[in-house]
């Protein structure tokens, strides 16, 4: 299924879409980010300052979760710049 398929079938705008993909991208970062570092979702909710559930969401990549909020996540476990950098052209 092609990126216009997908925008028909959830009846996104090419602006919506390119935000899907970007969260996508982070929610995907962020669970690598704590899988390498060997850290529990539970673990990882106390080096961010939330709760695990929240981390949970944050790594389905639900839409309730704003970019911000995921690259804050990020940031809180050390993951560096360049690879944020990194994970959102892979969106692209």
């Amino acid at each position: 299924m092609g990126g216009d398929d997908v925008e028909e079938l959830l009846d996104l705008s090419a602006q919506d879409l390119v935000i899907v993909e970007f969260r996508a991208a982070l929610a995907l970062a962020l669970q690598q980010a704590r899988k390498r570092q060997k850290l529990t979702q539970e673990a990882a909710a106390k080096a961010i300052g939330t709760s695990q559930a929240q981390v949970a969401r944050m790594e389905a990549g639900q839409s309730s979760i704003t970019i911000d909020r995921l690259i804050k996540a990020l940031t809180a476990l050390d993951v560096s710049r360049p690879t944020i950098l990194k994970a959102l052209n892979s969106a692209a």
